[in-house]
């Protein structure tokens, strides 16, 4: 019972902690940016799979600095307020690094070799493995093999069901999304199951109901919120797009089809 609200608590918290990532990550750091240089900005997207902007007519910054800063930035808050002492602030600290470390794995693997990106990458995958070690430490376990069976189930399990979901809503969704997110997650688990630590609980805690209870909450509001949004923006856009305006006037930038920018955007920018 108490192994199964491992996995509770990570199906739960998976996708609001993953699309929040990516607001604070690929959204927000844009937009305060296009208001402190008076630019416009263009939103990328705003869907179930992430919310993302970037500066008018092109980023201001590259995508994994960008992101990476504002990572270390918030999971330093975390760790300053002590909200890592809940299960849900370690597993926040992880989906940023994850965040962050996406846009580095894409420039490595499809483009030349950059020294900067490699460098960014390995400070987000230390991000992932301080995350996933803070998350030990709450839940406990003194063996190597129950450790990481905790954080199989807790992290690697419930984002590979999130990445199915994904599969069954957007076909466009392949295989290599998901090997960028779990292959690196399975090994930073691997390194922090490995790291002698002193287990502030020796025997396996469990999880409480209330942080599995409050993160069904968040997905369900996160989820409503969306598809309000999404609802109320078409509505306006029909409305826009049959009323007579002049030509010289763009409301807003042609989006990119919603294909080819939701796989690799988050990643490349």
């Amino acid at each position: 019972m108490r192994w199964s609200r491992l996995l509770l608590l990570g199906l739960a918290s998976a996708y609001p902690l993953y699309w929040t990532a990516q607001f604070l990550l690929f959204f927000v750091p844009e937009t305060l940016v296009a208001f402190w240089l008076g630019q416009p900005i263009r939103v990328i997207s705003v869907s179930y799979l992430q919310a993302m902007a970037v500066v008018y007519p092109r980023a201001a910054f590259a995508a994994h600095w960008e992101a990476l800063v504002f990572a270390l930035i918030l999971a330093a808050a975390i760790v300053g307020m002590d909200a890592d002492r809940f299960l849900t602030g370690t597993l926040a600290i992880v989906a940023l690094a994850q965040a962050a470390l996406l846009p580095c794995l894409s420039l490595t693997l499809t483009g030349p070799i950059s020294f900067t990106a490699i460098c960014a990458g390995l400070l987000a995958f230390v991000l992932v493995v301080v995350g996933l070690y803070r998350a030990l430490q709450r839940i406990g376990g003194q063996v190597f093999l129950d450790r990481l069976a905790f954080l199989s189930l807790l992290t690697v399990l419930p984002q590979a069901m999130l990445w199915l979901v994904f599969k069954f809503a957007y076909p466009f969704f392949d295989v290599r999304f998901l090997l960028l997110r779990i292959i690196p997650l399975y090994l930073a688990a691997i390194v922090a199951s490995a790291i002698p630590a002193n287990i502030s609980q020796p025997v396996f805690s469990g999880v409480r109901w209330i942080e599995i209870i409050a993160s069904s909450a968040a997905a369900s509001l996160l989820i409503i919120a969306i598809t309000l949004g999404d609802h109320s923006f078409n509505a306006k856009d029909l409305q826009q797009n049959s009323a007579p305006r002049p030509t010289s006037q763009m409301v807003r930038p042609d989006l990119p089809p919603l294909a080819i920018v939701l796989p690799y955007l988050p990643m490349q920018c």
